[in-house]
């Protein structure tokens, strides 16, 4: 796994941001062929989403890669505060479909959305229902992609005016911005000694 110190997401908001993470954006993944459906098992086990013996498959697989992705550009429109693509909202909607949420009272008389299914699918509702939780409270504004088109990973802005950009400046953004200021020294034209 690609391992890097980035701000954490608050609560189970942390998760999505792990689902996220299980790749930088740019081939480096935690859930890799060829075994990538016995990877994605152990990954959702050991984030408590699937018990021991749910089955997953390689299509499983595939909508799992699709939902990290989806995530990844609504994140990834949050950095950099435009709507999100079209097809990246039917995608979301698609793999929501699959997954289905109800409400159910807790021990304290508050109402929540929890999986109506097992399984991946379940697994899946679980993410979706802490991103809408996120949503309502305002937290899921502050969830992003890194700017760095080398990075991309998923961070928790906690600037004050939700203005990062970088999961890191001390790495990310010092990086963009030492290749923006050599390409300005590069393209600056050379001044002619007379």
């Amino acid at each position: 796994m690609v391992r890097r110190t980035t701000p954490t997401a608050p609560g189970e908001l942390a998760l999505v941001q792990a689902f996220v993470n299980t790749s930088d954006g740019q081939g480096r993944h935690a859930v890799r062929a060829p075994a990538a459906s016995v990877e994605l098992r152990s990954w959702l086990q050991d984030h408590g989403l699937v018990t021991g013996d749910a089955p997953v498959t390689e299509g499983d697989l595939v909508r799992a890669v699709a939902l990290r992705e989806s995530l990844r550009a609504l994140l990834q429109a949050h950095t950099h505060g435009e709507a999100p693509a079209v097809t990246t909202v039917e995608q979301l909607n698609r793999l929501a479909g699959d997954a289905p949420l109800t409400v159910r009272f807790q021990d304290d008389g508050e109402a929540g959305l929890v999986p109506d299914i097992g399984g991946v699918d379940g697994a899946f509702a679980r993410l979706l229902s802490i991103v809408l939780r996120a949503m309502v409270n305002g937290s899921w504004r502050r969830l992003k992609a890194c700017s760095n088109a080398t990075c991309a990973r998923a961070f928790y802005d906690r600037s004050k005016n939700a203005a990062g950009k970088w999961c890191a400046m001390a790495t990310c953004g010092n990086r963009v911005n030492a290749r923006a200021y050599r390409r300005r020294k590069q393209s600056a034209p050379v001044p002619s000694v007379s």
